[in-house]
């Protein structure tokens, strides 16, 4: 399963999706946005969506994810409660899956299996956490 591909928001050049920084230009993503992520559209200062392919543009800094919830909030809340910090990062069925699934395998495995569930959960939920923080779209189902 090779890497997804996105556009340099700097120059627009086709670069990996898990690329921080563009191998082209140098310049690391989400900082500067000339570009759409999505489509490579070139865009203006102030647009805040791309009117090629509807995605949402914000400037970092920006609440761009759940009412501004900082990432290691998000891990914190999945540790507490395994699936919350995905429901509250956006990803409600995602979320309640993890939770309904971790609570069915925590009663086959006598709670054991606590030990793997809830700490791919708090991973997950900081790393979607920190995507939606620089404003990098993420699905309802996207893992990590």
């Amino acid at each position: 399963m090779g890497d997804k591909k996105m556009h340099c928001t700097s120059c627009g050049e086709k670069i990996s999706d898990k690329a921080e920084i563009c191998p082209k230009c140098g310049v690391r993503q989400f900082r500067e946005k000339s570009f759409c992520a999505t489509c490579g559209t070139g865009l203006k200062p102030n647009q805040e969506m791309c009117v090629q392919c509807g995605t949402s543009v914000k400037q970092t800094g920006t609440a761009s994810n759940s009412g501004g919830l900082e990432p290691w909030v998000a891990g914190l809340i999945s540790f507490l409660v395994t699936g919350l910090g995905q429901m509250i990062m956006g990803q409600g069925k995602k979320g309640a899956l993890i939770l309904v699934g971790s609570m069915i395998l925590g009663a086959i495995t006598f709670g054991a299996s606590i030990f793997v569930t809830t700490p791919i959960a708090i991973i997950d939920a900081f790393l979607i956490g920190k995507k939606k923080k620089a404003g990098i779209p993420v699905g309802e189902w996207e893992f990590f």
